[in-house]
């Protein structure tokens, strides 16, 4: 499936959701989305330039419903050559559209994204709390202080 055709299930969700890549024309929106004034808006065109970084966005008519940020690390490994990581840097999704699965069908298209760069893993850095058990409850594991899945 392509991150561009991901659609939320009509039973879980009334609207139809769209998975893409981030641009400039989406800042304002992620700006609010991100609900951190002018700082917001320097982070989202950091993300936007930085080599390595992308922001997947889930859209529907309402508009960006949901980031994430996505940072590409390639990993030495001696006699093996390098090994891909994507690592979830941040998941954000409207205030207004939580508990409505959005979070969950971004982060499979992130998955998904991942393994279509042959990554052997994504991983997500969080605390302990709802970030936590959202991404154990999606599949991933503590490994060294890091939540993985293997892509």
């Amino acid at each position: 499936m392509s991150i561009i055709e991901a659609e939320v299930e009509p039973q879980l969700s009334p609207l139809a959701i769209r998975v893409r890549l981030a641009g400039p024309r989406d800042i304002e929106e992620l700006t609010d989305l991100l609900d951190a004034g002018e700082n917001g808006r320097e982070q989202v065109l950091t993300w936007l330039e930085t080599p390595g970084t992308t922001l997947l966005v889930a859209q529907s008519e309402l508009g960006v419903l949901a980031v994430s940020v996505l940072v590409t690390r390639l990993v030495p490994l001696e006699g093996v050559g390098v090994h891909k990581i994507i690592e979830v840097d941040n998941l954000v999704v409207r205030a207004d559209q939580r508990g409505r699965r959005i979070g969950r069908r971004l982060l499979a298209a992130a998955v998904e994204w991942s393994r279509q760069r042959r990554a052997v893993q994504v991983e997500a850095v969080v605390g302990e709390g709802a970030a936590k058990r959202f991404y154990e409850n999606f599949g991933f594991a503590v490994a060294n202080d890091r939540l993985v899945l293997a892509a």
